[in-house]
Parts: structure tokens; C-alpha cells; sequence
């Protein structure tokens, strides 16, 4: 099932803040459809250090773009919404229901897309611990 026309466009609205640009709409063999948005990687880890995304590429830093995939099932359904090393599904689920319910619905593609946006901001504003922190 196609995600509406005008989704990838309310989702650029909503990552734009954050750097991310559209990057590209895939039908996979299953007939699901993810959507790809795109930041680059210096940028964004200079706007947002501290999120451990620098060093979970290691040695392959910087990579060409840092990937933020949006994809649904066959049947419209989001699957996935994973940033680097967040799953903002799983975040979702586990610190806010009201968000995560918006977050699995496509009943409202526009407010889906607003969900998006909130749930990026908070895992990126989360205060990162400090490993000196665990060891006190």
C-alpha cells in the first residue's frame, strides 16, 4: 500500500529543524514502503554531540549521511523508525504510549508525521549519561 502523496513532504517539514533533508521513497519486494531522510554527518554531530553516533562508526567516520528510515507494511502500517542508533519506535513504546500510539497509527498521516518529528526531538535532547556516572 503507497503512503499518501503528500507525506514525504510533511515529514520534511518536520525534520528540516533538525538537518535532515528527503532522501528517497522505496517500495520493497514485500510491497511495503520506507521513506529515507537524510543529515550530514559532520553537521549533525556538531549540532548534537554526546549521542554516541560519531562512535558507533568507528573507524568508517564520517559516513556519506546519517539515515533516518521510516517504513511501513504491505498494508500501511509503520514497521520501523530508526535513526542511526535509536529505534524511536522502541523509545516510544517505552517512555511515552501517547506518542508511540501516534507513531504506529497512519489514520492521520499528517499527525504521524508531527510524531515523527516530536519523538526525534526528544531522544536528540535526551541528556546523554556520563559512564563516570555509573561508576560513583
Amino acid at each position: 500500500m503507497p503512503i499518501p502523496e503528500d507525506y514525504p513532504d510533511e515529514l520534511t517539514d518536520e525534520l528540516a529543524p533538525y538537518g535532515f533533508e528527503f532522501g528517497a521513497v522505496q517500495e520493497d519486494d514485500d510491497m511495503g514502503t520506507s521513506v529515507l531522510f537524510v543529515a550530514d554527518p559532520e553537521s549533525f554531530v556538531h549540532a548534537h554531540p554526546g549521542l554516541g553516533i560519531e562512535e558507533s562508526h568507528g573507524a568508517s567516520w564520517p559516513p556519506a549521511s546519517l539515515d533516518l528510515w521510516i517504513s511501513f507494511d504491505r498494508h500501511g502500517d509503520p514497521v520501523q523508525i530508526s535513526f542511526e542508533v535509536f529505534d524511536l519506535l522502541a523509545w516510544a513504546a517505552s517512555e511515552d504510549p501517547e506518542l508511540a500510539s501516534r507513531l504506529n497509527s497512519m489514520e492521520d498521516p499528517a499527525d504521524h508525521a508531527v510524531a515523527v518529528g516530536e519523538a526525534l526531538g526528544h531522544v536528540l535532547e535526551q541528556e546523554r549519561p556520563q559512564y563516570d556516572d555509573y561508576l560513583d
